[in-house]
């Protein structure tokens, strides 16, 4: 297949946005907040980092995912019960194949140093959580702009 049919077929396909948010009532706000924002890409949310390792690696009840659809950005949360968000990108980071895939992190944390090792673990971006459901939404628009149309990563990670 000549290479510009093989990147057009991938550029159709959209890459999904991947959640990983252990708050049932934060993991309905944000996906509601990309549904408004009128986001393509699909969005998948996970409540928990161990999930979403799965999830990459296509184990366990995510072995359906093609190991090279990866996702454009994930949105992470940094407190989560098993393993916070902080072993996760300690993890994604140091996994070759998934090091490239940017990580958003999305927190209601306000503490200097968890935006300090975030960023020394990796995150490519931190945000505050807002209380407000417009400017969540203005997030998802930002992050769809960005993250999802302008920024490219390896095909393979």
């Amino acid at each position: 297949m000549p290479e510009t049919q093989a990147s057009d077929r991938i550029e159709s396909r959209k890459r999904p946005i991947l959640i990983v948010e252990d708050d049932p009532v934060d993991q309905e706000m944000i996906e509601l907040a990309f549904k408004r924002a009128a986001v393509e890409n699909p969005v998948i949310t996970l409540s928990s980092g161990q999930e979403a390792l799965e999830f990459l690696d296509a184990q366990g009840k995510f072995q359906w995912r093609r190991v090279s659809d990866l996702p454009a950005v994930i949105i992470l949360d940094l407190n989560m019960p098993q393993m916070d968000g902080f072993e996760f990108l300690r993890r994604v980071k140091a996994e070759k194949r998934f090091a490239a895939i940017p990580v958003v992190v999305l927190t209601t944390s306000q503490f200097e140093r968890d935006l300090t090792q975030s960023y020394a673990l990796g995150a490519s971006s931190c945000l505050t959580k807002p209380s407000d459901f417009e400017q969540l939404v203005k997030i998802a628009a930002e992050v769809d702009q960005y993250w999802c149309r302008r920024n490219r990563i390896p095909e393979n990670g």
